[in-house]
């Protein structure tokens, strides 16, 4: 214990105050991790997901290391303990975990938002997961040590992300220091990338099967509505502004010396003439070069989503849109799209979620505020459908099928009300 107090240049009183303080609220910490553990398991089951949940408060001595190894590395500055309270989400399947991070959004508090290991490049490996900081709700009564501030910490991954982790952690931070640490990493890195390919893998198999449950003619109509309809199209960007986009990065080029503008466009002009496949195999390439602007990045997912929405490939558009997303949270765009992937698989609290959300940019707000009046009208919500037709007409009054929906609705209330009156 005294290698830990060193460090952190504290004296045995302060220590012991600290011990105290944790002890004395332990039971508190451990209530406050129950009660959040429940609520979290009800609303996810709402949504049709039972995933592995596990909680705890980590341990004193866990805690003090902690702090000890930070200002080691940190050097000057505070540092801060993020993880007293924790708990972990276990997916089977990365669409899966993509769901639970939405619905965290949704109905918490997040503080932050962090994808560990998206900063490595397409040939490194490594520990892969999403942590989300939740805060505790306001007037929680609970008293925290010092170097910590009122969160959860939440870790999102599928069930091969947290074997990799679990294994990693044995074979590299538990190991003697002494012991070179270089070739076992090349070793792990390679057993790491297999991981992540068959993380992939099932997820595809989930996705085909998924499709193929989607094969009725009910569902294949409602994809062809929904997606190519007048009124509810994808949204891709406007030519002029990926051609600014791409022109920004003048010094990337592909093997063949190509430069990316050139690149983007042929890959549209093949989408544009119905040409998917060859888009799709367009955009994979571009997506394989190295390209330094995440809005770029962000922008060939989008279109790519499009290309597979358009096919009726609805479960991979999601992950096409969801990958647009981790690369340009305000990729409007990309997350009203999701929202029509998500309607067209009648997952329409999703749906909501991701229009509401869109609907703040001002180049999608029309068709987000239309989208939300038509889930909001099939599901009996008529108040708010009404509402919602009037903020898309107050954006553009010369949205069609906005105005006949109004019209609907407004004859439907009318007509309501004359029943109620008779009766």
């Amino acid at each position: 214990m005294r290698a830990s107090i060193e460090p952190m240049n504290r004296p045995t009183s302060s220590l012991a105050r600290m011990r105290a303080l944790f002890d004395a609220n332990r039971k508190t910490y451990a209530a406050l991790l129950h009660g959040f553990h429940a609520k979290l398991k009800e609303l996810l089951a709402k949504e049709g997901l039972h995933p592995l949940i596990t909680y705890r408060v980590k341990e004193f001595d866990s805690y003090v290391s902690k702090l000890a190894y930070m200002r080691r590395a940190q050097g000057q500055g505070p540092v801060l303990v993020r993880d007293l309270l924790g708990l972990r989400i276990v997916c089977p399947f990365l669409d899966e975990s993509e769901q639970v991070q939405e619905l965290l959004q949704r109905h918490f508090s997040i503080a932050e938002v962090e994808h560990k290991g998206m900063e490595r490049s397409l040939a490194e490996f490594g520990y892969e997961s999403v942590h989300l900081l939740v805060r505790l709700p306001k007037g929680t009564p609970v008293k925290l040590p010092p170097h910590t501030r009122r969160f959860f910490e939440v870790q999102v991954r599928t069930i091969l992300q947290d074997a990799w982790a679990q294994i990693e952690h044995e074979l590299v931070y538990k190991a003697d220091p002494s012991v070179p640490k270089s070739a076992i990493r090349r070793k792990l890195a390679a057993v790491s990338g297999t991981l992540t390919l068959a993380d992939l893998i099932f997820q595809e198999i989930r996705d085909d099967q998924s499709e193929l449950n989607e094969q009725g003619v009910r569902r294949r109509e409602s994809a062809q509505r929904i997606a190519l309809g007048e009124e509810n199209k994808p949204l891709a960007m406007p030519r002029r502004e990926i051609s600014r986009l791409a022109r920004r990065d003048r010094a990337l080029r592909d093997p063949q010396s190509r430069n990316l503008e050139g690149l983007i466009l042929d890959a549209l002009r093949a989408h544009g003439a119905g040409e998917l496949e060859r888009a799709i195999g367009l955009y994979d390439h571009i997506l394989r070069l190295r390209l330094p602007s995440p809005d770029i990045r962000s922008m060939i997912y989008n279109h790519r989503g499009i290309a597979h929405l358009a096919l009726s490939r609805s479960g991979r558009a999601i992950r096409e849109f969801s990958m647009a997303l981790r690369w340009n949270p305000e990729n409007a765009r990309a997350r009203y799209n999701r929202g029509l992937a998500y309607r067209v698989q009648e997952k329409l609290e999703l749906a909501l979620g991701d229009f509401r959300r869109a609907a703040v940019a001002h180049e999608v707000a029309a068709s987000a505020h239309l989208a939300m009046a038509q889930i909001l009208a099939e599901t009996g919500r008529l108040r708010e459908a009404r509402a919602e037709c009037e903020r898309a007409l107050a954006v553009d009054p010369d949205l069609q099928g906005a105005r006949i929906l109004w019209n609907d609705l407004r004859g439907n209330g009318t007509a309501r009300r004359s029943a109620g009156g008779a009766s």
